[in-house]
């Protein structure tokens, strides 16, 4: 394939891309946005189990395990990926932030970024029963844990600090954008 043809993206054109969504993610009030090569998130399989059996999420949301794919399965993926950018804002947020993020990248030629979420869906008040398929498909977007990714492991790779927040104690959440 010869330079300038489709596929091939120079290093300072992917780098300007970066910093245009870094930027549009402030601009669309998240709280912070940090750029990581891809190969700094933390991947553990445990993450799962902390899903299954301590989360209320497990098994009620399609964006959650058991209906997502299952890590060794989406390792092969991540690890296709070049970047990441973390996003830190609001629960409420969250969702539409990493959506709006995933669709600009796709815009500037990344057409395989994907959103990912820190927490449950929260778009519909109940999920669809097993089987049934999802009522906003253009929106869900799966959970970082229930895919593998230690999400704390990888802020810490980041040089992000960060804690479980205590009950009652507000707190915002974190979204990343997967970007080739």
């Amino acid at each position: 394939m010869k330079k300038g043809s489709m596929g091939a993206r120079s290093e300072m054109t992917i780098e300007k891309d970066l910093d245009a969504l870094k930027e549009l993610a402030l601009e669309k009030g998240a709280v912070s946005a940090t750029v990581i090569a891809a190969h700094e998130i933390v991947f553990d399989e445990r993450t799962v189990y902390k899903c299954q059996f301590g989360c209320p999420a497990y098994g009620r949301f399609l964006t959650c395990p058991p209906y997502t794919p299952h890590p060794s399965e989406f390792e092969k993926a991540l690890r296709r990926y070049k970047w990441a950018m973390l996003v830190e804002c609001g629960m409420e947020e969250l969702n539409r932030m990493v959506v709006e993020l995933e669709k600009a990248a796709m815009r500037r030629g990344n057409y395989l970024a994907l959103g990912l979420k820190g927490h449950r869906c929260y778009l519909c008040e109940e999920c669809v029963p097993p089987g049934e398929p999802c009522r906003d498909p253009l929106n869900a977007r799966p959970s970082m844990s229930g895919l593998g990714i230690n999400v704390f492991a990888t802020l810490a790779q980041a040089g992000i600090e960060r804690r479980l927040a205590m009950d009652g104690e507000e707190h915002t959440s974190w979204g990343m954008i997967l970007i080739d």
